[in-house]
């Protein structure tokens, strides 16, 4: 277990000393690709000319050095005032007494107008310690050519979503009928597993206490499992230096792909043979997606109330919409899910991913919210490869979710 006490007890020294000396810059950490990083410039240029009284400096940081990064930044002697991060990150951060409480400085911001589910990503219990930025959410992208010689139509409405039945029927006809090696698949990672057992009716936890082995999950993950050992779905993408779903799913030799809408530039390019489209994910017991992307957190330095104004500066109707269109992320606004942002590519696949990410409900992203569910990461694709793989059985591999999770509770 990791102790609570010793971390804010450092942590307690780190924002007393910040608090000794004034900074002239409101800190702003970020990570991003090219695309990212200018827009969030252009936007904060914006803010300084309208607030000349508050300079902001942006501190970039690559992706695979973030999390340590500003967790160093964090335990040190300099916490940034404002920082991009991941929605599953925020319950950590908020757990060693990092963020702050900026509901006091929101009296103008209208709240009502974000996706419950992601504003509830930046809340823990009654704190709400940032605001959700942008979007990111899963569907399927078909291969055309193998659904045309097939005959088969792929749905245009969530309403009109395959079931499980239907999806795996149709995998294996795509197979037969086109000779295509593998029906579906899913990237290696929890984040497209996770659907399924929403899909089936399961959750994460309950009443606070890890639940990952009740029994529609574990349904869930038979099923899951099955279509992998049975070849409906590559076996070898969940095994180490096995061909990617991504990459078999390019080269033609997978139907059906569930990832998420950062691909469709990468697919953009890299795809040459065949046309491919995107429709709604599978349902089973009631529709339900994943739904991740990135919030601004507020750290608790004496500039809390400017870094909360910088915060829903950038989350404005406006900005966010200019953003998104630059940088092809979902918004986290209902006013601009239920508009045209004018994205300058693949504006109808983003449209149908904004429907989708509605059947994302707020009690998944508390739950995906925890300090312990951060940690996860690597525990959570070890037991679904041990699962696919026959190692464990779906339940054991899911018991031992529990318990890690358990392993992950601070004191």
């Amino acid at each position: 277990m990791i102790s609570r006490a010793t971390l804010a007890a450092s942590l307690c020294l780190t924002l007393l000393a910040c608090r000794s000396r004034d900074g002239d810059a409101l800190r702003l950490v970020w990570f991003g690709g090219d695309d990212e990083v200018t827009a969030i410039a252009e936007a904060v240029a914006e803010f300084e000319r309208l607030h000349p009284e508050i300079p902001v400096e942006i501190q970039t940081v690559e992706w695979t050095r973030y999390t340590e990064k500003v967790m160093t930044m964090l335990l040190g002697d300099r916490p940034p005032d404002l920082a991009r991060m991941s929605v599953q990150w925020g319950g950590r951060y908020h757990a060693l007494g990092g963020l702050a409480d900026i509901t006091p400085h929101l009296a103008s911001a209208d709240l009502d107008d974000f996706l419950p589910a992601r504003l509830a990503s930046c809340r823990q219990g009654e704190t709400l310690f940032g605001l959700p930025h942008t979007s990111v959410g899963l569907m399927v992208f078909c291969n055309r050519a193998h659904f045309e010689r097939a005959g088969i139509p792929i749905p245009s409405s969530p309403e009109e979503a395959w079931s499980w039945e239907e999806f795996s029927a149709i995998a294996e006809r795509l197979q037969r009928e086109t000779g295509v090696r593998h029906g579906w698949g899913v990237f290696r990672g929890w984040f497209p597993v996770i659907p399924f057992f929403y899909q089936s009716g399961g959750h994460l936890l309950r009443d606070g206490e890890p639940d990952f082995a009740c029994d529609a999950n574990v349904d869930a993950l038979t099923w899951f499992v099955d279509q992998h050992r049975r070849g409906v779905a590559p076996l070898t993408s969940w095994t180490p230096g096995g061909d990617a779903a991504e990459t078999l799913f390019v080269r033609g030799d997978l139907a059906m792909i569930i990832t998420g809408n950062w691909r469709l530039p990468a697919y953009a390019r890299q795809i040459e043979d065949f046309d491919w489209t995107v429709t709604y994910l599978p349902q089973r017991r009631r529709r339900a997606t994943n739904a991740g992307g990135e919030n601004l957190v507020v750290f608790s330095t004496p500039r809390v109330r400017e870094a909360a104004q910088l915060a829903a500066f950038l989350t404005s109707p406006s900005q966010m919409e200019r953003f998104c269109a630059r940088t092809l992320f979902l918004p986290t606004r209902r006013s601009l899910l239920g508009g045209e942002v004018p994205y300058h590519a693949h504006a109808e696949a983003l449209a149908m991913f904004a429907r989708q990410a509605l059947d994302f409900e707020p009690a998944w992203a508390l739950e995906q919210g925890t300090p312990e569910f951060a940690a996860l990461d690597t525990a959570f694709v070890q037991q679904i490869e041990s699962a696919v793989m026959g190692f464990e059985s779906p339940r054991e591999a899911l018991e031992a979710l529990n318990r890690e999770y358990l392993d992950a509770r601070f004191e």
